[in-house]
């Protein structure tokens, strides 16, 4: 048991959060992970800071709603968590902020528009085992930052709106001060935006930050209070949707997580893996779908035009009656994986660990880990991730690089291209490492 768990990434450096609150800090959370929390640590008081929510489901409402219910005083601030607080606070979830506050009221101060996006909390940041560190800035600190300089008679009221909508308008990926910068020049002129740039070279607001660590007092301070666990003003209903929701997040367990994530590295190892898994699970499916089933046949074998299918099928002495006999066994195949998706990934690990290969992929999993945090500070910055792919296809491998990396990652188990190249990002990293 821990008296706190904080969900942190980007927002403010672990070592900074840790000087405010002792706690047990996770990464971003996504779904399921305040739910295994509470099972894995039953902490007293969970901060949510930062989360998830581009590529994989976001920390659900109801499992924040079940975690009060369990006792548990729950925080949110200045990204995700503001979100949540916002949308929770009559159920007791508290939030600490401005960034809190404009979600809760709709408006950011002295803005007269609509405030509710979550894109106003959204930033690109590198891998953990990279620290985590943002690449690309929160329009919430931009608005912030503006405000400031309008406050210090910098700028006047319309620049400032000028320059709030010019940001806004852009893709939260490509916002940042530099961009802002640029902006101030084409819309203020010389004389105008080169004052506010020198300007903000020394007084950027970094609102997230600030809003973050008054969490991570006011956290502290109820900690220091030893208060009785949190009592919930609602009843939280088990429905049925919740149960599937138990059931899909507590398989796998974090080292069944592990492996699986070693397991997809290697796909023939993988596909044996299912397969076998499927086996166990013995459970009527639907008819397949045979033209689905033929695309997703021709991505997985490179076979992109009809003489390279038809090639394909010469050389296995096919006809087309036996092809639609060997797609109809694997879409059934597909159709079971898709359908049973968190079943399935509990019988690929039953699969792994009677066949003797889950420890083994567990160790290399955790010293990849424990190997990449040992040596963060002296990891090369490596090449680009296209030169990145091209090493794990063609010699971890032995495979040309596909077509389209975001279909070969869903056809290999993954839940998103992202996932999979991060996930090949840190491979590399260890094989450097460890070579």
């Amino acid at each position: 048991m821990v008296n706190a768990v904080v969900f942190l990434g980007p927002t403010l450096p672990r070592p900074d959060a840790a000087a405010v609150l002792d706690a047990h800090f996770l990464p971003p959370a996504r779904q399921g992970d305040v739910f295994r929390a509470v099972g894995a640590y039953r902490p007293r008081a969970i901060g949510l800071i930062d989360g998830v929510f581009l590529d994989v489901p976001a920390v659900w409402h109801r499992e924040i709603l079940w975690a009060l219910s369990e006792g548990v005083h729950v925080y949110g601030a200045a990204s995700m968590g503001a979100l949540r607080a916002a949308e929770l606070a009559p159920f007791g979830m508290r939030g600490v902020g401005e960034i809190f506050e404009a979600y809760r009221t709709g408006c950011w101060p002295g803005d007269d528009t609509r405030f509710e996006d979550d894109d106003e909390v959204a930033v690109i940041h590198a891998p953990a085992e990279a620290g985590g560190a943002a690449l690309s800035d929160a329009m919430v600190d931009l608005r912030a930052s503006l405000g400031a300089a309008e406050a210090a008679g910098v700028i006047d009221r319309d620049r400032s709106r000028t320059l709030v909508a010019a940001m806004k308008s852009l893709h939260f990926p490509a916002r940042s001060f530099t961009q802002l910068n640029q902006e101030a020049r084409a819309a203020l002129g010389e004389a105008a935006s080169a004052r506010l740039i020198d300007w903000l070279a020394g007084n950027r607001v970094a609102q997230k930050r600030l809003d973050a660590i008054a969490m991570l007092e006011d956290v502290a301070r109820l900690l220091a209070r030893d208060p009785p666990p949190f009592r919930a003003s609602f009843r939280f209903e088990r429905a049925l949707v919740w149960k599937q929701f138990v059931r899909a997040t507590t398989i796998p367990d974090e080292a069944g997580d592990l492996v699986l994530q070693e397991l997809r590295l290697n796909p023939p190892a993988r596909l044996a893996a299912e397969r076998a898994a499927l086996g166990r699970m013995m459970a009527p499916i639907e008819p397949p779908d045979l033209p689905a089933a033929l695309d997703r046949f021709r991505a997985r074998q490179g076979l992109w035009s009809r003489a390279d299918l038809d090639a394909w099928m010469q050389r296995n002495a096919l006809d087309t009656a036996a092809l639609e006999q060997l797609l109809g066994r694997e879409a059934a195949l597909d159709a079971a994986s898709q359908q049973r998706e968190p079943a399935l990934q509990a019988a690929m690990l039953e699969h792994l660990r009677l066949a003797g290969q889950f420890a083994p992929l567990l160790e290399r999993a955790r010293t990849k880990q424990a190997t990449l945090a040992d040596r963060a500070a002296t990891l090369p910055v490596g090449p680009t991730m296209a030169a990145v792919l091209d090493w794990y296809f063609t010699r971890r491998l032995g495979e040309p690089a596909p077509q389209s990396i975001a279909l070969w990652a869903r056809e290999h188990g993954w839940p998103s291209d992202q996932v999979f190249t991060q996930a090949v990002w840190r491979d590399y990293l260890f094989a450097e490492a460890t070579r």
